[in-house]
């Protein structure tokens, strides 16, 4: 696979579960998902389907209870607070808009 064909952010197996002390929520389960650069994509769902989290995910606000999640070829759970932080204000081709087209 050529450098300009690796995924700007791939996914593999994530999930993200929510504990409390009565309950279980499975927000995300197995999730595999490849962007690569200049691609475009949409997400859409119902309330309760796990768009927010998954968004909150790609954008290093949490971290996925299992898998997968590279970010430019780095494994994001090898980034300390402070990386994600300073990789958060990087430019990138990765654009997140949370209002309705």
């Amino acid at each position: 696979m050529s450098a300009s064909s690796e995924p700007l952010v791939k996914l593999d197996g994530v999930r993200k579960v929510f504990y409390t002390d009565e309950v279980e929520t499975h927000a995300l389960s197995g999730i595999h998902l490849d962007i690569k650069k200049g691609e475009y994509i949409s997400m859409a769902g119902p309330s309760g389907c796990g768009k927010s989290t998954l968004l909150s995910i790609l954008g290093l606000l949490d971290s996925p209870t299992d898998g997968e999640y590279t970010l430019n070829g780095t494994p994001v759970a090898n980034l300390s607070l402070s990386q994600r932080a300073r990789t958060l204000w990087k430019p990138r081709s990765v654009c997140m808009r949370t209002d309705r087209m």
